[in-house]
């Protein structure tokens, strides 16, 4: 599995949220960020891991008998999730962003949990320490405090820029924002049709930068794209369909 995910870092999200298209498995506005989250640090390599998810708290003082996660739990929560993991936190505040549940010393504890990197609507700190640690920051913005920071969920479905996370989803993240990779589809296969779309929209790429431009030639080369990708979504169908008759249908 380590050597998909290695693979699978290597190419940018637009690309794998193409690559999922094909698969016809979701609606194409569905399954990605919105532009209220961005890369933090977008000098790291891409962020791909299964989601810990919790819910926080910032910007005022707890209530008496509210409750409160104590940090062992949530640190026991990720240590024991599968790995690699994100952690994803969804801050309740209105507006969030306040105060925040991640800096320097939050991420160095995440790190050797297994975890690299974190996905909020909240706020981050902390921002050159944490990119040496090699933690990757998904956020709405960075923050000077961390307020009354406390996590109040753990282990529940959150909601970030638009996006519902539920415990366990793949996400495949870099400075373009966060995408979840469908349970549905199998990653070799995610692999395979992400590097044959990069190869056949080379061919366009390339042309473009060679001299004689012609835009006939240009409307040819696009047909002959769109010609492959909906000959490779087609086999796909055709694969997902039988896999679904044999029950042989997995995520890995």
């Amino acid at each position: 599995m380590q050597h998909l995910f290695d693979e699978l870092k290597k190419i940018r999200t637009p690309i794998i949220y193409d690559a999922i298209e094909r698969f016809g498995v979701r609606p194409r506005s569905e399954g990605y960020t919105n532009g209220s989250i961005r890369s933090i640090l977008p000098s790291l390599e891409s962020l791909i891991g299964y989601a810990c998810t919790a819910k926080v708290i910032a910007e005022f003082p707890p209530l008496p008998h509210e409750h409160i996660f104590r940090m062992k739990d949530v640190w026991e929560y990720v240590r024991c999730s599968s790995s690699p993991s994100v952690i994803v936190i969804q801050d309740l505040d209105q507006p969030p962003g306040k105060g925040c549940a991640m800096g320097d010393l939050a991420a160095s504890i995440f790190l050797n949990l297994g975890c690299k990197g974190v996905v909020t609507n909240g706020g981050v700190r902390d921002i050159r320490e944490v990119e040496k640690l090699g933690f990757q920051l998904y956020a709405s913005n960075p923050v000077v405090g961390h307020a009354y920071i406390r996590y109040v969920e753990i282990d529940v479905p959150v909601k970030i820029g638009s996006l519902l996370i539920h415990p366990g989803d793949l996400i495949h993240a870099d400075e373009h924002g966060v995408v979840i990779i469908p349970k549905e589809v199998p990653l070799p296969a995610l692999l395979d049709v992400a590097h044959k779309f990069l190869k056949s929209e080379a061919v366009i790429v390339d042309y473009c930068q060679q001299p004689g431009f012609d835009l006939e030639e240009l409307v040819h080369l696009v047909d002959q794209h769109e010609d492959r990708m909906s000959h490779l979504e087609k086999n796909l169908l055709y694969k997902e369909s039988s896999n679904d008759r044999d029950g042989t249908r997995s995520h890995d």
